[in-house]
C-alpha cells in the first residue's frame, strides 16, 4: 500500500484526514519545491499553489523542480506537472503575486504554508489566517540559517508579533539548509492535520547549519500588534 510506511504514525483515521486535506502553499522557491513534494507524496488531498515569478539558473542549487522541467515554463506550471507526476494530489495553480486584492484563491484551505521571501505577502497571509481561523505555518531562510514557526489563530501570536519588518533582498541560500526548513514545515502541516505529536504553535524553532545549533524558544504575544491584539483569545 502507497502509504503503509506512515499509516502507523499517523493511523488510519489520520491518513484519511491528509486525503482529504487541502493545503495552501504560497511561494514556488527554495521552500515550496520541497514543501510541494514532501505534502503530495505524503497523500494530501489537494494543493492551492501560487507564484508569479519565471525560475532562471540561480535558482537550480535549491529549485529542484525547475532542473528537472528546464526554465521555460513559469514556476506554477512546472510545479503543477511536478506534483501530478509524483501522485495522486490535485493541484490549482494561480500564476499570481498573492496580495490582499486577490488573497481570497487560497479559500477553503486547512493550512496555509508560507514559503514567501518578503513581508509584504507574509502579512497578507497572516491576516487571511487571523480572519478565517485558518493555521498558519511559516518557514524562512538565509544563508546556513533557517527558522519555522505555528500561527495559531486566537491562541498564539501571530506572524506580525515577531518578523521583523525589514529583510534581506536576495539573500544567499544553501539547498540543503532550505531541504531542511522545508521538511520541518512540511511535518508540522502534517501534525496540524492529523493531530499527532506537539507542534511549534506558539514557538520558534531557529536552525544555524553553521554550528549545528538548533533553538526553540517561546514566543510572545505582542500586546500592542496592530493585527491579532483585539482577537478574542481561545481556551
Amino acid at each position: 500500500m502507497r502509504y503503509s510506511r506512515q499509516i502507523p504514525i499517523f493511523g488510519s483515521d489520520g491518513q484519511r484526514k491528509i486525503e482529504r486535506s487541502t493545503v495552501a502553499v504560497i511561494g514556488l522557491g527554495g521552500l515550496g519545491c520541497n514543501v510541494i513534494t514532501q505534502l503530495a507524496s505524503a497523500g494530501i488531498g489537494k494543493l492551492i499553489i501560487a507564484d508569479h515569478q519565471d525560475p532562471d539558473e540561480t535558482n537550480l542549487n535549491r529549485q529542484f523542480v525547475y532542473s528537472y522541467f528546464g526554465l521555460d515554463d513559469i514556476k506554477t506550471v512546472s510545479s503543477k506537472k511536478w506534483i501530478e507526476g509524483i501522485s495522486r494530489t490535485s493541484v490549482v495553480a494561480n500564476n499570481v503575486k498573492v496580495s490582499s486584492d486577490n488573497v481570497s484563491i487560497i479559500e477553503g484551505c486547512d493550512v496555509i504554508v508560507d514559503c514567501t521571501d518578503n513581508i509584504e505577502t507574509r502579512i497578507v497571509l497572516n491576516r487571511f489566517s487571523l480572519d478565517r481561523r485558518i493555521p498558519l505555518v511559516h518557514g524562512g531562510t538565509e544563508s546556513m540559517f533557517g527558522q519555522v514557526s505555528v500561527v495559531i489563530p486566537g491562541i498564539t501570536p501571530c506572524l506580525n508579533c515577531f518578523l521583523p519588518k525589514n529583510e534581506s533582498k536576495d539573500a544567499p541560500s544553501v539547498g540543503s539548509v532550505v531541504s531542511l526548513i522545508a521538511a520541518i514545515q512540511s511535518t508540522e502541516v502534517l501534525k496540524l492535520i492529523t493531530g499527532t505529536g506537539e507542534t511549534l504553535a506558539g514557538k520558534l524553532m531557529t536552525v544555524d547549519m553553521g554550528t549545528n545549533t538548533y533553538c526553540i524558544l517561546d514566543l510572545v504575544r505582542n500586546e500592542d500588534c496592530s493585527e491579532c491584539c483585539n482577537m478574542t483569545r481561545e481556551i
